[in-house]
């Protein structure tokens, strides 16, 4: 279970990391490696190898290339291997780096930055909404922060989410019509953001309508 952000965001400003254990009688680890960032609705999920000899992580967060552990922490004494950023906002583009802390009598040696990761947490789209057509539904929902593309999921039944394979994937805009649908029949529709890397966010909230023929007088 990942340890959920409480301090400030980091920034690349001088005198942070401790580099080589700042001439205590311990020893600094090694750098962490293998750091990953995997974006997330709101949020973004970071995990590392193990550093021998550590006994907590510090995570640092920027806005720009270049975290290197030399400005103020976004967190600190982190006893697992992953870290869930939840202070993350939808739409910004983060750069991450992890550093290993050796810790023993009152003194602590922090190592060398990580490898960077970067990630892009994004929204759900919100505002899905459907107009009932002859044989067809237009569709249009609300921009969701992050998103680079949406994918539109459709199903006969209501589901708790998106379930199955969509409808459409790669719709660049915020509307979609879906022309497949036969009047009569009952559909229920959610759309998922997808971010420039690939990821896909929870589904919207879920939006049922029928087609028809011969439209009558109503809304």
């Amino acid at each position: 279970m990942a340890v959920a952000g409480c301090g400030s965001a980091g920034s690349n400003e001088e005198g942070g990391g401790d580099d080589g254990g700042g001439g205590t009688g311990l020893s600094a680890p090694a750098a962490p490696s293998g750091l990953e960032a995997t974006p997330q609705d709101g949020a973004v999920q970071l995990g590392w190898d193990a550093v021998d000899g550590a006994d907590t992580y510090n995570v640092y967060r920027g806005t720009s290339s270049g975290v290197d552990g030399s400005g103020s922490p976004l967190d600190t004494g982190i006893d697992q291997t992953s870290y869930a950023d939840e202070t993350a906002e939808s739409g910004t583009e983060y750069f991450y780096a992890v550093t290993a802390v050796a810790s023993g009598g009152g003194e602590s040696a922090e190592s060398d930055a990580s490898g960077e990761a970067e990630a892009i947490p994004f929204a759900a789209p919100s505002g899905l909404e459907g107009t009932s057509q002859d044989s067809e539904v237009a569709l249009s929902w609300d921009a969701a922060a992050g998103a680079d593309t949406y994918s539109v999921y459709r199903s006969t039944s209501s589901t708790d989410g998106a379930e199955g394979e969509p409808l459409a994937t790669g719709v660049a805009e915020t509307s979609y019509s879906d022309s497949t649908a036969e009047n009569g029949t009952k559909y229920y529709y959610r759309v998922t953001a997808v971010n420039p890397n690939g990821a896909e966010s929870d589904a919207s909230s879920e939006v049922e309508k029928t087609p028809f023929s011969d439209p009558p007088d109503r809304p």
